[in-house]
Parts: C-alpha cells; sequence; structure tokens
C-alpha cells in the first residue's frame, strides 16, 4: 500500500514494442498502488507519436486513490508555483516519509483543502485539474472527504508512535537485535533480488523510523498525515488506525534502483556512490522536466557529494508539535494544474470491472490492461478476454520484491499467473523468470 514493489513503466514503450499503432491508447490499470507509471508514460510522450491517452485507475483501498490525487496534482504543478528540485523533494517526503519538514506538512495542508473542494465540487476539480475524472461512488466520495479533510486537521497524530507499535509486532522477540534484522533483509533479500542501490544507511534508517528519504541540510519533524488508513468522522475530530502500508521493502523500487545516467549506478569496492535517495530524486526530476516542457532533460548536478558509502548517525525521531492550532488560512488561489492534451485519468470504482463484460463500449476496448501483484483475485480471464483489444498487452506485477517472499512463494505465485491467465484463450506470452523479472507479459489477440 502507498507505493508500488516494482520499477515505473512507459506504458505507451510497452504497447510499442509490440508494434502496435493506434491513434487513441486505452489503459487499465487494477491495483497499481501509486501514480509511478503515469508520470512515466506521460514524461516520455515526446518520445512517441503524438496520441490520446486515456487511464482508467481501479483501486479496491481508497487511501491510495487520495494519495496519487495528491501526488499527480504535485507532479503537474507548474514550474512558477514549485521548482524542479523542491517539486521532486516534495513528492519524495510525502510519498516515502513517515516524517516531512515544517514546510511540507503546511503544503499538504494546503493542498488536502483544495482536494476536499475537488472531490464534491467536479467544476472545481475540471479547473484545477482538467485532466482528472473520478468516476466512483457517492459513499466512496465521502469517504475520501474525511481523507482529506484528516490530512488538513488539527487532530494530534505521532505517526512515529504507530510506525513502532507495528514494527515491535512485526518483529516480536527480535526487536532489539532489529537492527540486524534490517542489514539481513537488506543483504540476503533487497540486494538479492535486484535492489542493490538501495545503502544500508538508508535502508536501515527507513525500517527503523519510517523515513525514507533524507538530505543533509534538511530536517524533518512533522507527521506525514497522507499515510493513515482507515479514517473515520467522530464529529469534528477523526478516528484512524495509524500506518497500515508496507515495511519491508521500502519506497525505492518504483524509482529508486535504476536510471538512464550510468555515473548514479557507479559502485567502488563494492559500495554504491550514490543512494536510491539520490538516484529517485535524479528520475524524478527528469520526469517532471520532460512532462512540463516535452524534451529530453539534461542533469546539472545540485552539488558534488556522494553519499552512498557515508554513515549518519540515527537519531530518534521525534514529533514536534503533533497538532497545529489554527485553521488553514489561504493567501492565494489555488494553482492550476499544467494542460495535458488528449490526456485522461479516470478513477473509476473497482466493481465497475467485472460488468465491463456486459457493456458493449469496452469491448474490445484497452490496449494495455495491468494488474497489481495483489489483485490478480480480479482478474477474470472471459472479463479480460472480452475487453481487451486485438494485439493488446496484459502485465502482471512480480512479487520478487516482497521480502517474504523465497522461491518457493514465488514459484507459486507463477502458479497463480499461469491459472490466471490459463480461461484466456488468444494469448502469447513473452519469456517470463519469476526470480528475475519484474513483470509477467502477455500479447492478447495476436
Amino acid at each position: 500500500m502507498f507505493w508500488g514493489l516494482t520499477p515505473a513503466l512507459d506504458f505507451q514503450e510497452e504497447i510499442r514494442a509490440n508494434g502496435k499503432h493506434v491513434d487513441e491508447i486505452n489503459i487499465l490499470i487494477v491495483g497499481g498502488q501509486d501514480c509511478r507509471h503515469i508520470i512515466k508514460t506521460l514524461a516520455g510522450r515526446y518520445k512517441h507519436e503524438k496520441v490520446v491517452i486515456n487511464f482508467y485507475i481501479l483501486e479496491a483501498v481508497l487511501e491510495t486513490v487520495a494519495k496519487q490525487l495528491l501526488l499527480l496534482n504535485i507532479a503537474l504543478q507548474p514550474k512558477e508555483e514549485l521548482g524542479l528540485v523542491q517539486k521532486a523533494r516534495y513528492f519524495m517526503e510525502l510519498y516515502g516519509n513517515t516524517l516531512v519538514r515544517p514546510a511540507v506538512a503546511k503544503y499538504l495542508k494546503l493542498k488536502a483543502s483544495d482536494l476536499v473542494e475537488m472531490i464534491t465540487n467536479e467544476s472545481y476539480l475540471k479547473d484545477i485539474m482538467p485532466f482528472v475524472d473520478v468516476q466512483l461512488k457517492y459513499k466512496e466520495r465521502d469517504y475520501l472527504e474525511n481523507v482529506f479533510k484528516f490530512w488538513c486537521s488539527v487532530d494530534d497524530f505521532d505517526i512515529c508512535l504507530s510506525w513502532d507499535r507495528r514494527l515491535r509486532k512485526s518483529l516480536g522477540v527480535r526487536y532489539d537485535t532489529r537492527m540486524g534484522v534490517f542489514d539481513w533483509d537488506l543483504h540476503m533479500r533487497l540486494h538479492h533480488v535486484g535492489g542493490i542501490q538501495v545503502c544500508s544507511q538508508e535502508y536501515k534508517h527507513w525500517r527503523a523510523t519510517g523515513v525514507a528519504f533524507t538530505w543533509l541540510e534538511s530536517e524533518v519533524s512533522k507527521s506525514n498525515r497522507s499515510l493513515v488508513c482507515c479514517v473515520i468522522s467522530n464529529g469534528e475530530k477523526y478516528g484512524h488506525y495509524g500506518y497500515l502500508g508496507e515495511m519491508e521493502t521500502g519506497p525505492y523500487v518504483a524509482y529508486g534502483i535504476d536510471c538512464e545516467d550510468l555515473a548514479f549506478l557507479k559502485r567502488q569496492h563494492g559500495t554504491n556512490s550514490h543512494r536510491s535517495t539520490d538516484v529517485t530524486e535524479r528520475n524524478l526530476r527528469q520526469y517532471f522536466y520532460e512532462l512540463e516542457n516535452g524534451e529530453e532533460y539534461i542533469h546539472t548536478k545540485v552539488n558534488n557529494l556522494n553519499l552512498g558509502a557515508s554513515t549518519f548517525a540515527v537519531s530518534e525521531n521525534k514529533v514536534v508539535d503533533c497538532g497545529t492550532a489554527g485553521d488553514i488560512v489561504k493567501t492565494r488561489k489555488p494553482c492550476r494544474c499544467l494542460n495535458i492534451d488528449d490526456v485522461k485519468v479516470k478513477f473509476v470504482t473497482i466493481n465497475a470491472l467485472s460488468s465491463m463484460k456486459h457493456k458493449e463500449n469496452f469491448h474490445n476496448f484497452f490496449n494495455l490492461l495491468y494488474f497489481g501483484s495483489t489483485y490478480l483475485k480480479y482478474l477474470d480471464g472471459a472479463v479480460v478476454e472480452l475487453i481487451a483489444a486485438p494485439d493488446s498487452v496484459l502485465i502482471i506485477e512480480n512479487q520478487m520484491f516482497v521480502l517474504t517472499h523465497r522461491d518457493k512463494e514465488l514459484e507459486e505465485f507463477e502458479k497463480l499467473i499461469e491459472e490466471k491467465v490459463q480461461s484466456v484463450e488468444q494469448k502469447t506470452s513473452v519469456p517470463f523468470n519469476v526470480k528475475k523479472d519484474h513483470y509477467a507479459k502477455f500479447v492478447l489477440k495476436s
């Protein structure tokens, strides 16, 4: 939950690799967990022929819908509102840190108040984020409204306490030797399956505190309310279950384990020159630049620090001033997101998937279908065969970055994939190794 456990994909490149050229691309994403694929696909549009792209996003957990709306809003802010470096770091902190800087916490509250208005007023949504269409049930909209209101509420909330409770419960008697547990998981599991770019100091710091991305010149002290689950309105206050997200792999895989700039992947004496944090920031800066300018990004170093081999003193993070007194005062009109021509991002209720087979307008409709690894129960071969367009691509996320999985569990997952796609008659399998490949891919109706 809250972040994907596979690297981001350029979906237009995946369709193009199949040799299919169409004027309009319809993409179904079931359980994407975050908006990494959307961002990378939109960033790479300038590399391909200009086409209309429609994303249909289906999520069973509404907190991930709320988070995607927030992150898309940040990613598409114009440079006059957020500079490139500032945008990347705001995005990273809200994406993967339990604690954020005070300025980021204030920014989250402002954005949350805007999102409350967007989810309850369609005309306002069209004005600020014209490329987004929220096709959810009223009760789902009401829940999203509660989530956004909690983000900008003044309720006391200590996310460090929530993180530590779950950590103690998950580790049990191993809690007292947790640094050794973290080190084992990193070197014997995460590095083994392809996460070699994640450095020891940043991974163990995240496992201990929930703070994944850090910089020398900044200090975090405010709870990241966008990581809270199961928000329930209780009068003027809100009840919730705290943090219920993933606690073993971390938010590094989506943007931080690969890079076009090979200098960021350089290793010396078995040690990374750059952290996964640095790779993530560099990749996000590239995506955001390409989104806004539609041209190739040329990276410029902010500094010459190579922190991959550095060891930092890990202090015990404390939340400073859990609640914030007073209401939010907007000092200026909310900024309209970048205008993306010929793109629609539609958030659809998860129950709509099974009903698509009864709607003729969805027959032979989707050029690419994506299923998250935890959403295979929604993969119905009969439905897929009806809604998939000729020469479409089916992509299923692998679970190789789930650190609790060993070879046996991965082999069982591979069998589950085979069972799910068995009922799809017209398909061609792309060679897939469950221990090495990030995704299982199939060409449908070829």
